[in-house]
């Protein structure tokens, strides 16, 4: 198996010491014995250790050390340490996890100055949001439109927390966004001349 290291690994951020490529390697290998990544279906792996985190991308006839942060030399006698390995999910799967996590059940949208529909927010229903402000609110309100923070000078007149507002039905959501073509898109959102 052919193990490669991207330059991201060996560059590192500048307050970090940069680490050898021939320990990277070992590093990889170590890694390849003790979880058998490379006899593994293609995906990426995460492996960490008290804050030390590899993420190895495995291809047909490679392991890749995509980056590595807070390895240290000592780190290398694997037979010892009890890493944990995890599959890294894609940016999607990540970003699904948030929206779940904020109870989104729709998403809103407007017509930028080029005439495009852009994402410009999104309604949650509190009762599935795991936010612990949402948690405070869930006798209070139903819903929570959340907008981007720029757009907000429109809404001066209505309550609100952090760029949050909250609702107790559709019909209050109505006063800010519409249903066209099964799409939430904002309300008459004008961009302010300065």
């Amino acid at each position: 198996m052919n193990i490669s290291i991207s330059k991201h690994a060996i560059k590192r951020r500048k307050h970090y010491t940069p680490i050898e490529k021939d320990i990277l390697i070992d590093l990889v290998k170590q890694i390849d014995e003790k979880y058998h990544i490379s006899k593994r279906d293609n995906n990426s792996y995460k492996i960490a250790h008290n804050g030390a985190i590899a993420i190895i991308k495995k291809t047909d006839d490679s392991l890749l050390l995509v980056t590595a942060y807070g390895f240290k030399r000592y780190d290398y006698r694997i037979d010892i340490i009890n890493f944990k390995v995890s599959i890294a999910l894609s940016i999607q799967e990540r970003k699904k996890i948030r929206e779940d996590n904020k109870g989104i059940i729709h998403k809103i949208y407007r017509i930028n100055f080029l005439g495009k529909k852009v994402e410009c927010g999104s309604i949650s229903d509190i009762s599935k949001s795991k936010h612990s402000k949402d948690k405070k609110q869930t006798n209070k309100f139903k819903y929570k439109i959340v907008l981007d923070w720029k757009l907000f000078i429109k809404f001066q007149n209505i309550p609100m927390k952090h760029y949050h507002l909250y609702f107790n039905n559709f019909d209050e959501i109505s006063n800010i966004v519409h249903l066209e073509n099964d799409v939430f898109i904002l309300n008459d959102f004008k961009r302010s001349i300065q």
